[in-house]
């Protein structure tokens, strides 16, 4: 955590994003109209860093105004259906696209959507808390722990797994690529699979036993749930929270990537209008394309070389250069650790050697009985992920994909450590201690 004009801001999640879908973001959150509509309170969010593709957000939205959120929801059960019906609601007008929907319309339905990318993702451990606590009122701990352990495993499919199921069923290669290019193409990415890499994947996807394991994993949850249900009586509907939550964090996102690749061909159009090409439009901010005062071509070939879009006291700004290290330089950490701590997703304890991955050009370096660790993982890590002995992240609830895919192939796990990506490098012997929450440095 670090201070920047008065405001304690803390590091979260690693997302590589454009200027533009960055500055969307920002937009969004700063909507009250939106919050109010989505959660019934009073707020808005008018501070926020992207350093590096990392995002840092104030205190009081990570602290105060989740635990507000939490608090409201579990309140009644009436409470937690409006927020999810205004969350499916904008999901469905986002994602309706028609002849008469202009790319003016589309910004106002992404801005409009925008507490979902907020409020799935602040209130992971906060809800867990309020399951467990629930459930130890009614039954031992060891009973707890055992009813958490499956119902930290969401019953409802995403969308990565209906797309291999659909695949393997299918197996028309042409139409795959059509219909799934899309979650290969992330953060502004725009761009089709070939055939062979689609072939690659289904060739992959039979061999692949763990799907078979998910099967199973949900069924032993469906018990799982109707059993907590039972237990906790007038407060089911917290087992409903819980599940709906964790499968929309993933879900929140696979949205977003899906509409902004669906509307590239509008976005090339737009560019070249401006004389722009696509490239150069996502690194201007929406302000600067709604307002057209679009910058000039040496600016956007600074954003490109890197750039950290500062949103502070509601007031947005991209800086590029040598202003960049001024913010690199808040956020440093630099002391040295032998030890790092963070949640455990999945139990056990294990010694290995560190692979760390930053994206998908370092993912021929992994070998069998790594440990991985990533800022975050996203599907397309699941091969690397079946190698390794274990998973570490900066990020990451209860909701977060590591945690999922660790409860599925029941490797140790330890998510939200904050520094795992700057603290371990390669080839450092580890020792992760997923029954505790610890990663100690062997050597």
């Amino acid at each position: 955590m670090f201070k920047y004009k008065g405001v304690n801001l803390i590091k979260t999640v690693y997302r590589p994003y454009v200027p533009l879908i960055s500055s969307l973001f920002i937009k969004g959150f700063s909507n009250k109209k939106s919050w109010q509509e989505f959660t019934g309170l009073n707020y808005q969010l008018r501070d926020l860093l992207e350093i590096d593709g990392v995002y840092y957000y104030p205190d009081y939205h990570l602290s105060g105004f989740s635990g507000e959120v939490v608090k409201r929801i579990f309140s009644s059960k009436e409470h937690f259906l409006r927020l999810k019906k205004v969350t499916l609601a904008k999901e469905k007008k986002l994602l309706l696209k028609n002849q008469e929907k202009n790319l003016r319309d589309f910004f106002k339905d992404f801005l409009a959507y925008q507490p979902a990318l907020a409020i799935y993702h602040i209130c992971d451990d906060l809800i867990e808390d309020k399951v467990r606590s629930a459930l130890l009122e009614k039954v031992s701990k060891n009973e707890a722990d055992r009813l958490m352990s499956l119902l930290n495993l969401p019953i409802k499919p995403n969308l990565d797994y209906l797309m291999k199921r659909w695949f393997l069923k299918s197996k028309n290669v042409d139409l795959f690529i059509k219909k799934y290019s899309w979650t290969f193409s992330r953060y502004g990415e725009h761009r089709f699979l070939n055939r062979q890499e689609a072939l690659g994947l289904l060739a992959e996807w039979r061999q692949d036993k763990s799907l078979i394991g998910v099967d199973k994993n949900r069924a032993a949850t469906k018990k799982a749930i109707s059993q907590a249900k039972k237990i906790l009586q007038k407060k089911a509907y917290y087992v409903d929270i819980m599940q709906f939550f964790i499968y929309y964090r993933t879900h929140r996102t696979d949205i977003m990537n899906k509409v902004f690749f669906s509307y590239y061909d509008q976005l090339v159009l737009f560019a070249n209008k401006l004389g722009l090409s696509h490239e150069e439009l996502l690194l201007c901010s929406y302000d600067e394309l709604v307002s057209g005062n679009i910058p000039g071509k040496k600016i956007l070939q600074a954003r490109k070389a890197g750039s950290v879009v500062c949103f502070s006291h509601g007031q947005t700004d991209i800086v590029t250069g040598a202003r960049i290290n001024y913010f690199r330089k808040l956020c440093l950490q630099k002391e040295k650790l032998d030890s790092i701590g963070g949640r455990v997703a999945f139990p056990g304890i294990i010694s290995g050697v560190v692979r760390v991955i930053k994206n998908r050009s370092d993912f021929h370096k992994f070998k069998n009985k790594e440990i991985l660790v990533s800022s975050m993982t996203t599907p397309s890590m699941v091969p690397i992920m079946k190698k390794a002995a274990a998973f570490i992240t900066d990020e990451g609830g209860i909701t977060c994909h590591a945690a999922i895919l660790a409860r599925e192939m029941k490797k140790p796990c330890i998510i939200g450590t904050k520094v795992a990506t700057k603290a371990l490098k390669d080839g450092d012997l580890v020792e992760v201690d997923a029954d505790k929450g610890v990663v100690r440095i062997i050597k």
